[in-house]
């Protein structure tokens, strides 16, 4: 009878310890789930982190959509746009859901750009601002309920986050040199929420 209860008690804690590992694996961040082979770089966790200036520096979204558009588009940090955090105040005109996080629109000016803050399963334990990323989630969703189709705003805020290239000019709002802030490091809504 005891080599009974042990054997069950033994298989009881294999099962938990494998429910464990297999949820933890199936929650940790993948390029799949979160934002496509430049995840790690679009939530400050690739290898490069480190070079980021954390300290904002304040622009505009036309500033920002005047830089020379680099070629071809880099996929590491080798310019000094994807080395900053840059902060702008900004409309959100739109937003939505997507793979690895939420796409706001920004608007000021004439000029749009595309910021995106990461889902906070989406960072890793060697994100750099993770805190800061994981609030700047929880002030933006406590204000909109994101969902995959694309809704309107009009809230004005300081949108502050690491300068990244995308493709040029391809998607709503995107600035026609393909910059983004991605990702986002900070947001303050001040009116519209």
């Amino acid at each position: 009878m005891k080599r009974f209860v042990l054997t069950a008690v033994l298989i009881t804690g294999l099962t938990a310890g494998a429910a464990t590992a297999t949820s933890r694996v199936a929650s940790s961040p993948t390029a799949t789930r979160c934002g496509g082979p430049l995840w790690r770089m679009k939530t400050l966790s690739d290898p490069q982190r480190t070079l980021v200036q954390l300290m904002a520096a304040t622009t505009t979204i036309g500033g920002i959509g005047k830089r020379p558009s680099p070629r071809p588009v880099p996929i590491r940090r080798r310019t000094h746009y994807q080395r900053q955090v840059w902060n702008v105040v900004s409309q959100i005109t739109q937003y939505r859901l997507e793979s690895g996080g939420v796409r706001l629109v920004l608007f000021d000016a004439g000029s749009y750009l595309n910021a995106v803050i990461p889902m906070p399963n989406c960072l890793s334990s060697s994100t750099r601002a993770r805190s800061q990323i994981a609030q700047a989630w929880k002030a933006f969703t406590a204000c909109a309920r994101p969902t995959a189709e694309w809704q309107s705003l009009g809230a004005v805020a300081y949108v502050g986050g690491v300068g990244f290239w995308g493709a040029r000019g391809q998607g709503r709002g995107s600035a026609p040199n393909g910059a983004e802030l991605h990702p986002v490091t900070s947001i303050r809504i001040v009116a519209g929420c």
